[in-house]
C-alpha cells in the first residue's frame, strides 16, 4: 500500500511503535512517549488503562511475559495536524481475530527529537456485529 507523503512520518511512527511490541522492546517503547511521562492510555483490554508511562510500561511488561503479540492490520488511517500537535485515527485489526476492529486515537506532540505520544485510546468497535462479549 502506498502512503502519501503527508502521513508517511506518522505511518512510520506507527510502524516503529508496533515493532516495539513485536520485538518486546520496552526501552524503545518508552522512547516513543512524551518525556514528562504523563500519558493517559485507555486500552481495549480489561485492567490495562494507565495514566503515566511507567504504569503503562509495567502493564506492557507483564503482557510481554505471558501474552501473544500478533500482527496488526491498519485501516482508515487519518492524520490531523495543528502546530505542535497531531491526532491520528485508525482502525486496527488483530490478524488472528480481525473482528471487532479496534478504534484507535493517538494524540502526539512535537518535542525536540520529533513526534512523541501524549495519549492513546483503543476501544473495540461496537458497530461490528460479531463482537465477542468477553472482550
Amino acid at each position: 500500500m502506498k502512503t502519501n507523503t503527508r502521513i508517511k512520518p506518522f505511518a512510520d511512527l506507527l510502524d516503529r511503535y508496533n515493532q516495539c511490541f513485536y520485538d518486546r522492546d520496552i526501552e524503545s517503547l518508552r522512547a516513543m512517549y512524551v518525556t514528562d511521562g504523563v500519558v493517559p492510555f485507555f486500552d481495549n483490554h480489561l485492567g490495562c488503562d494507565s495514566h503515566n508511562v511507567q504504569n503503562h510500561l509495567d502493564l506492557v511488561s507483564d503482557f510481554f511475559a505471558k501474552g501473544e503479540v500478533v500482527e496488526l492490520i491498519r485501516e482508515n488511517f487519518q492524520v490531523f495536524t495543528a502546530g505542535n500537535g497531531a491526532c491520528l485515527t485508525l482502525i486496527l485489526r488483530y490478524a488472528t481475530n480481525p473482528t471487532p476492529g479496534v478504534r484507535t486515537t493517538m494524540f502526539l506532540e512535537r518535542e525536540d527529537s520529533g513526534w512523541k505520544i501524549r495519549h492513546v485510546h483503543h476501544s473495540n468497535d461496537p458497530n461490528e456485529t460479531d463482537v465477542d462479549p468477553n472482550l
